[in-house]
């Protein structure tokens, strides 16, 4: 029948007073545009079904696959081959009777077949890459190892549509690349790099989407909000973002804090400076006065205990009225330890410290060294404030002094000291009449 149509047309084109040959061109051109309408007819179609049916079917299904492969595009893609298959075949059909052109179409066919199938992939890549996240609550990404297969099946895909429009053989085509193999190299140096270091940071686990790390030699300091093949995303906390070279995270160093984020602890690290001319031994006046505060006097008599305990063979105040081997220094330590002990918001089964560092010309350093029980931002702030609020506030409980650097209002107060007691001692001098 078809055959019939095409003698019926071609000899009513005759008729009208062409040649024959341009009858059979013409012919040719409008069976052609005939069967495109058809394919697209034949997409839009597809794609009403897919919309109507086929995405209500798909939503009341329990599957999370289908799902996702719909926001992939996937099916869309898919039905990209129907309207190619109906004009492959249609085209195929008309080869015997027109051979003018038809080398071209072909070429465009299957070079349209590589595509739509690479497009098919790059769906089920990306649907793999969402269902890793999500089964990683989406902390791990796989966004890199995904993007480097699709740059390996792009290449692939190129040389085949090469070869296709060349109509040469691919290994051919392979050969004139190998002899390019060091430009390549160069070009695709970065990627070839992201692609292994990416492949380290999934497969050991360095670093994961929402991980706050610290690279002070590209500026980042802050969570981790993209991996992909070449770089990698840091929205530092001023929100801006740093971009980091994916190798870099493997070939440099790099400071995670994800282990504290999952202990739920985060340490407070800092000293105070005592001057060491407030450092004295604890006499009957310093005990008396400490006495005078309940908490205090319940913490010294602990204090005084121990010492004792330590000093089995002394037990006896020293000349000038002073316990031995008690220090106000020392027992401001203690109290520390008893104050931070006693704090609900320290962990008290992490390391607790309250040390004594290697003085110079600032002071003594005291240092706390402890965890909170919570690793959130704000309350950690806070807790660590609160806590050197106290020992400011409590160091002249014990008759010390915190060192700090004068200022000009220490330099004033002096000078108005100095004024005043020149002043004293001149009215002193003066004789009585």
């Amino acid at each position: 029948m078809i055959n019939r149509l095409r003698t019926v047309v071609e000899q009513w084109l005759m008729s009208s007073g062409m040649s024959q040959s341009v009858a059979h061109n013409l012919q040719f051109l409008m069976n052609f545009i005939f069967i495109i309408v058809i394919a697209v007819v034949l997409y839009y179609i597809f794609n009403y079904l897919l919309r109507t049916i086929g995405k209500s079917i798909i939503k009341k299904s329990k599957n999370q696959i289908d799902d996702i492969l719909l926001e992939g595009k996937f099916f869309k893609r898919l039905g990209l081959l129907i309207p190619l298959m109906f004009i492959d075949a249609g085209v195929g059909n008309m080869i015997e009777y027109f051979q003018f052109g038809f080398r071209y179409i072909s070429v465009i066919i299957d070079a349209s077949y590589v595509l739509v199938f690479l497009s098919i992939i790059h769906s089920i890549l990306s649907t793999w890459e969402v269902m890793y996240a999500k089964k990683n609550d989406n902390k791990r990404s796989i966004k890199n190892i995904v993007q480097a297969i699709n740059l390996i099946i792009g290449i692939i895909a190129g040389v085949v549509i090469i070869s296709i429009l060349l109509n040469k053989s691919t290994s051919i085509i392979l050969k004139s690349f190998g002899a390019m193999s060091a430009l390549l190299m160069l070009v695709f140096k970065d990627t070839i790099l992201g692609f292994i270091g990416g492949i380290q940071l999934v497969t050991n686990n360095i670093v994961v989407i929402g991980d706050w790390i610290e690279m002070p030699q590209y500026g980042a300091d802050g969570n981790v909000i993209e991996i992909s093949l070449v770089t990698v995303k840091v929205q530092n906390w001023d929100n801006t973002i740093t971009t980091i070279p994916t190798y870099s995270l493997i070939s440099g160093s790099v400071k995670n804090w994800r282990l504290m984020s999952d202990l739920g602890k985060r340490r407070i690290k800092r000293a105070v400076y005592i001057d060491m001319s407030s450092v004295k031994f604890c006499d009957d006046t310093f005990l008396n006065k400490i006495k005078q505060n309940p908490i205090l006097d319940k913490f010294m008599n602990a204090k005084m205990l121990n010492t004792t305990d330590y000093n089995v063979d002394i037990q006896h105040n020293s000349g000038d009225g002073s316990v031995d081997k008690l220090t106000n220094l020392g027992a401001f330590r203690s109290y520390l330890l008893y104050y931070l002990r006693n704090n609900p918001l320290i962990d008290n089964n992490s390391t607790l410290l309250v040390r004594q560092l290697q003085s110079s010309n600032y002071g003594i350093p005291i240092e706390i060294y402890v965890f909170t029980n919570t690793s959130d931002w704000k309350t950690y702030e806070n807790i660590q404030s609160d806590i050197f609020d106290h020992i400011l506030a409590s160091v002249k409980w014990f008759d010390l002094i915190i060192y700090q650097s004068p200022s000009w209002h220490d330099y004033k107060t002096k000078e108005l000291f100095s004024l005043k007691h020149s002043n004293s001692k001149t009215n002193t001098d003066k004789p009585e009449k």
